[in-house]
């Protein structure tokens, strides 16, 4: 019994920490979390979360992002998606309007904290993933690291994962691609 309990002691002693949403702790994966990078988050990720119709970046939202920033500095290798959100009450353009705000506002605090904005890609889906009308974890900015091109990521986000639009710079030019909408006859049979 004593080595059983010796063994399971190094063993918990040697494992990685778990990753954490703070973008400080080490990443524990021994590889991306998927195959296809630009689809799925490939390094750290958060939730800032938001309060109802507010775009107002709180006192933990101002330390998420802090900590990416310092992180992104240490890893230049990577950019960092926000991913705006929100829940399903409203309308579908203000809920659009409202999640980009909220990306813009983090994306805003990012540079002004030294990250250059051709490492920050904003990817909008208001509305289009929320589960629930009213749920507070749905009014947020999904924030992750990842390596691939912002074109990658805008392709797989827009096309795999039915995101309405994508902003990024590049060179200096700012660019954007939205996901192509139906339009609606109304009155039509």
């Amino acid at each position: 019994m004593k080595i059983l309990m010796t063994t399971f002691a190094l063993v918990v002693a040697a494992a990685p920490a778990m990753a954490g949403p703070d973008f400080v702790t080490p990443n524990p994966r021994p590889r991306a979390l998927a195959a296809s990078s630009g689809v799925r988050e490939v390094a750290p990720m958060d939730d800032i979360l938001f309060d109802f119709d507010s775009d107002a970046l709180s006192p933990v939202a101002l330390r998420q992002l802090g900590s990416a920033a310092a992180w992104l500095k240490s890893h230049s290798g990577f950019r960092l998606v926000l991913e705006g959100y929100t829940d399903g009450s409203g309308y579908q353009f203000y809920n659009e309007d409202l999640a980009t705000r909220r990306a813009a506002m983090a994306r805003k605090l990012l540079i002004e904290l030294g990250v250059p904005s051709a490492r920050i890609v904003i990817v909008v889906y208001g509305e289009a993933a929320a589960r629930a009308q009213l749920d507070a974890l749905e009014r947020r900015v999904v924030l992750y690291a990842t390596d691939r091109t912002p074109k990658e990521i805008a392709t797989a986000s827009i096309a795999k994962k039915h995101a309405l639009s994508a902003v990024w710079v590049e060179r200096d030019t700012l660019f954007s691609e939205r996901r192509a909408v139906q339009p609606v006859l109304v009155g039509a049979r």
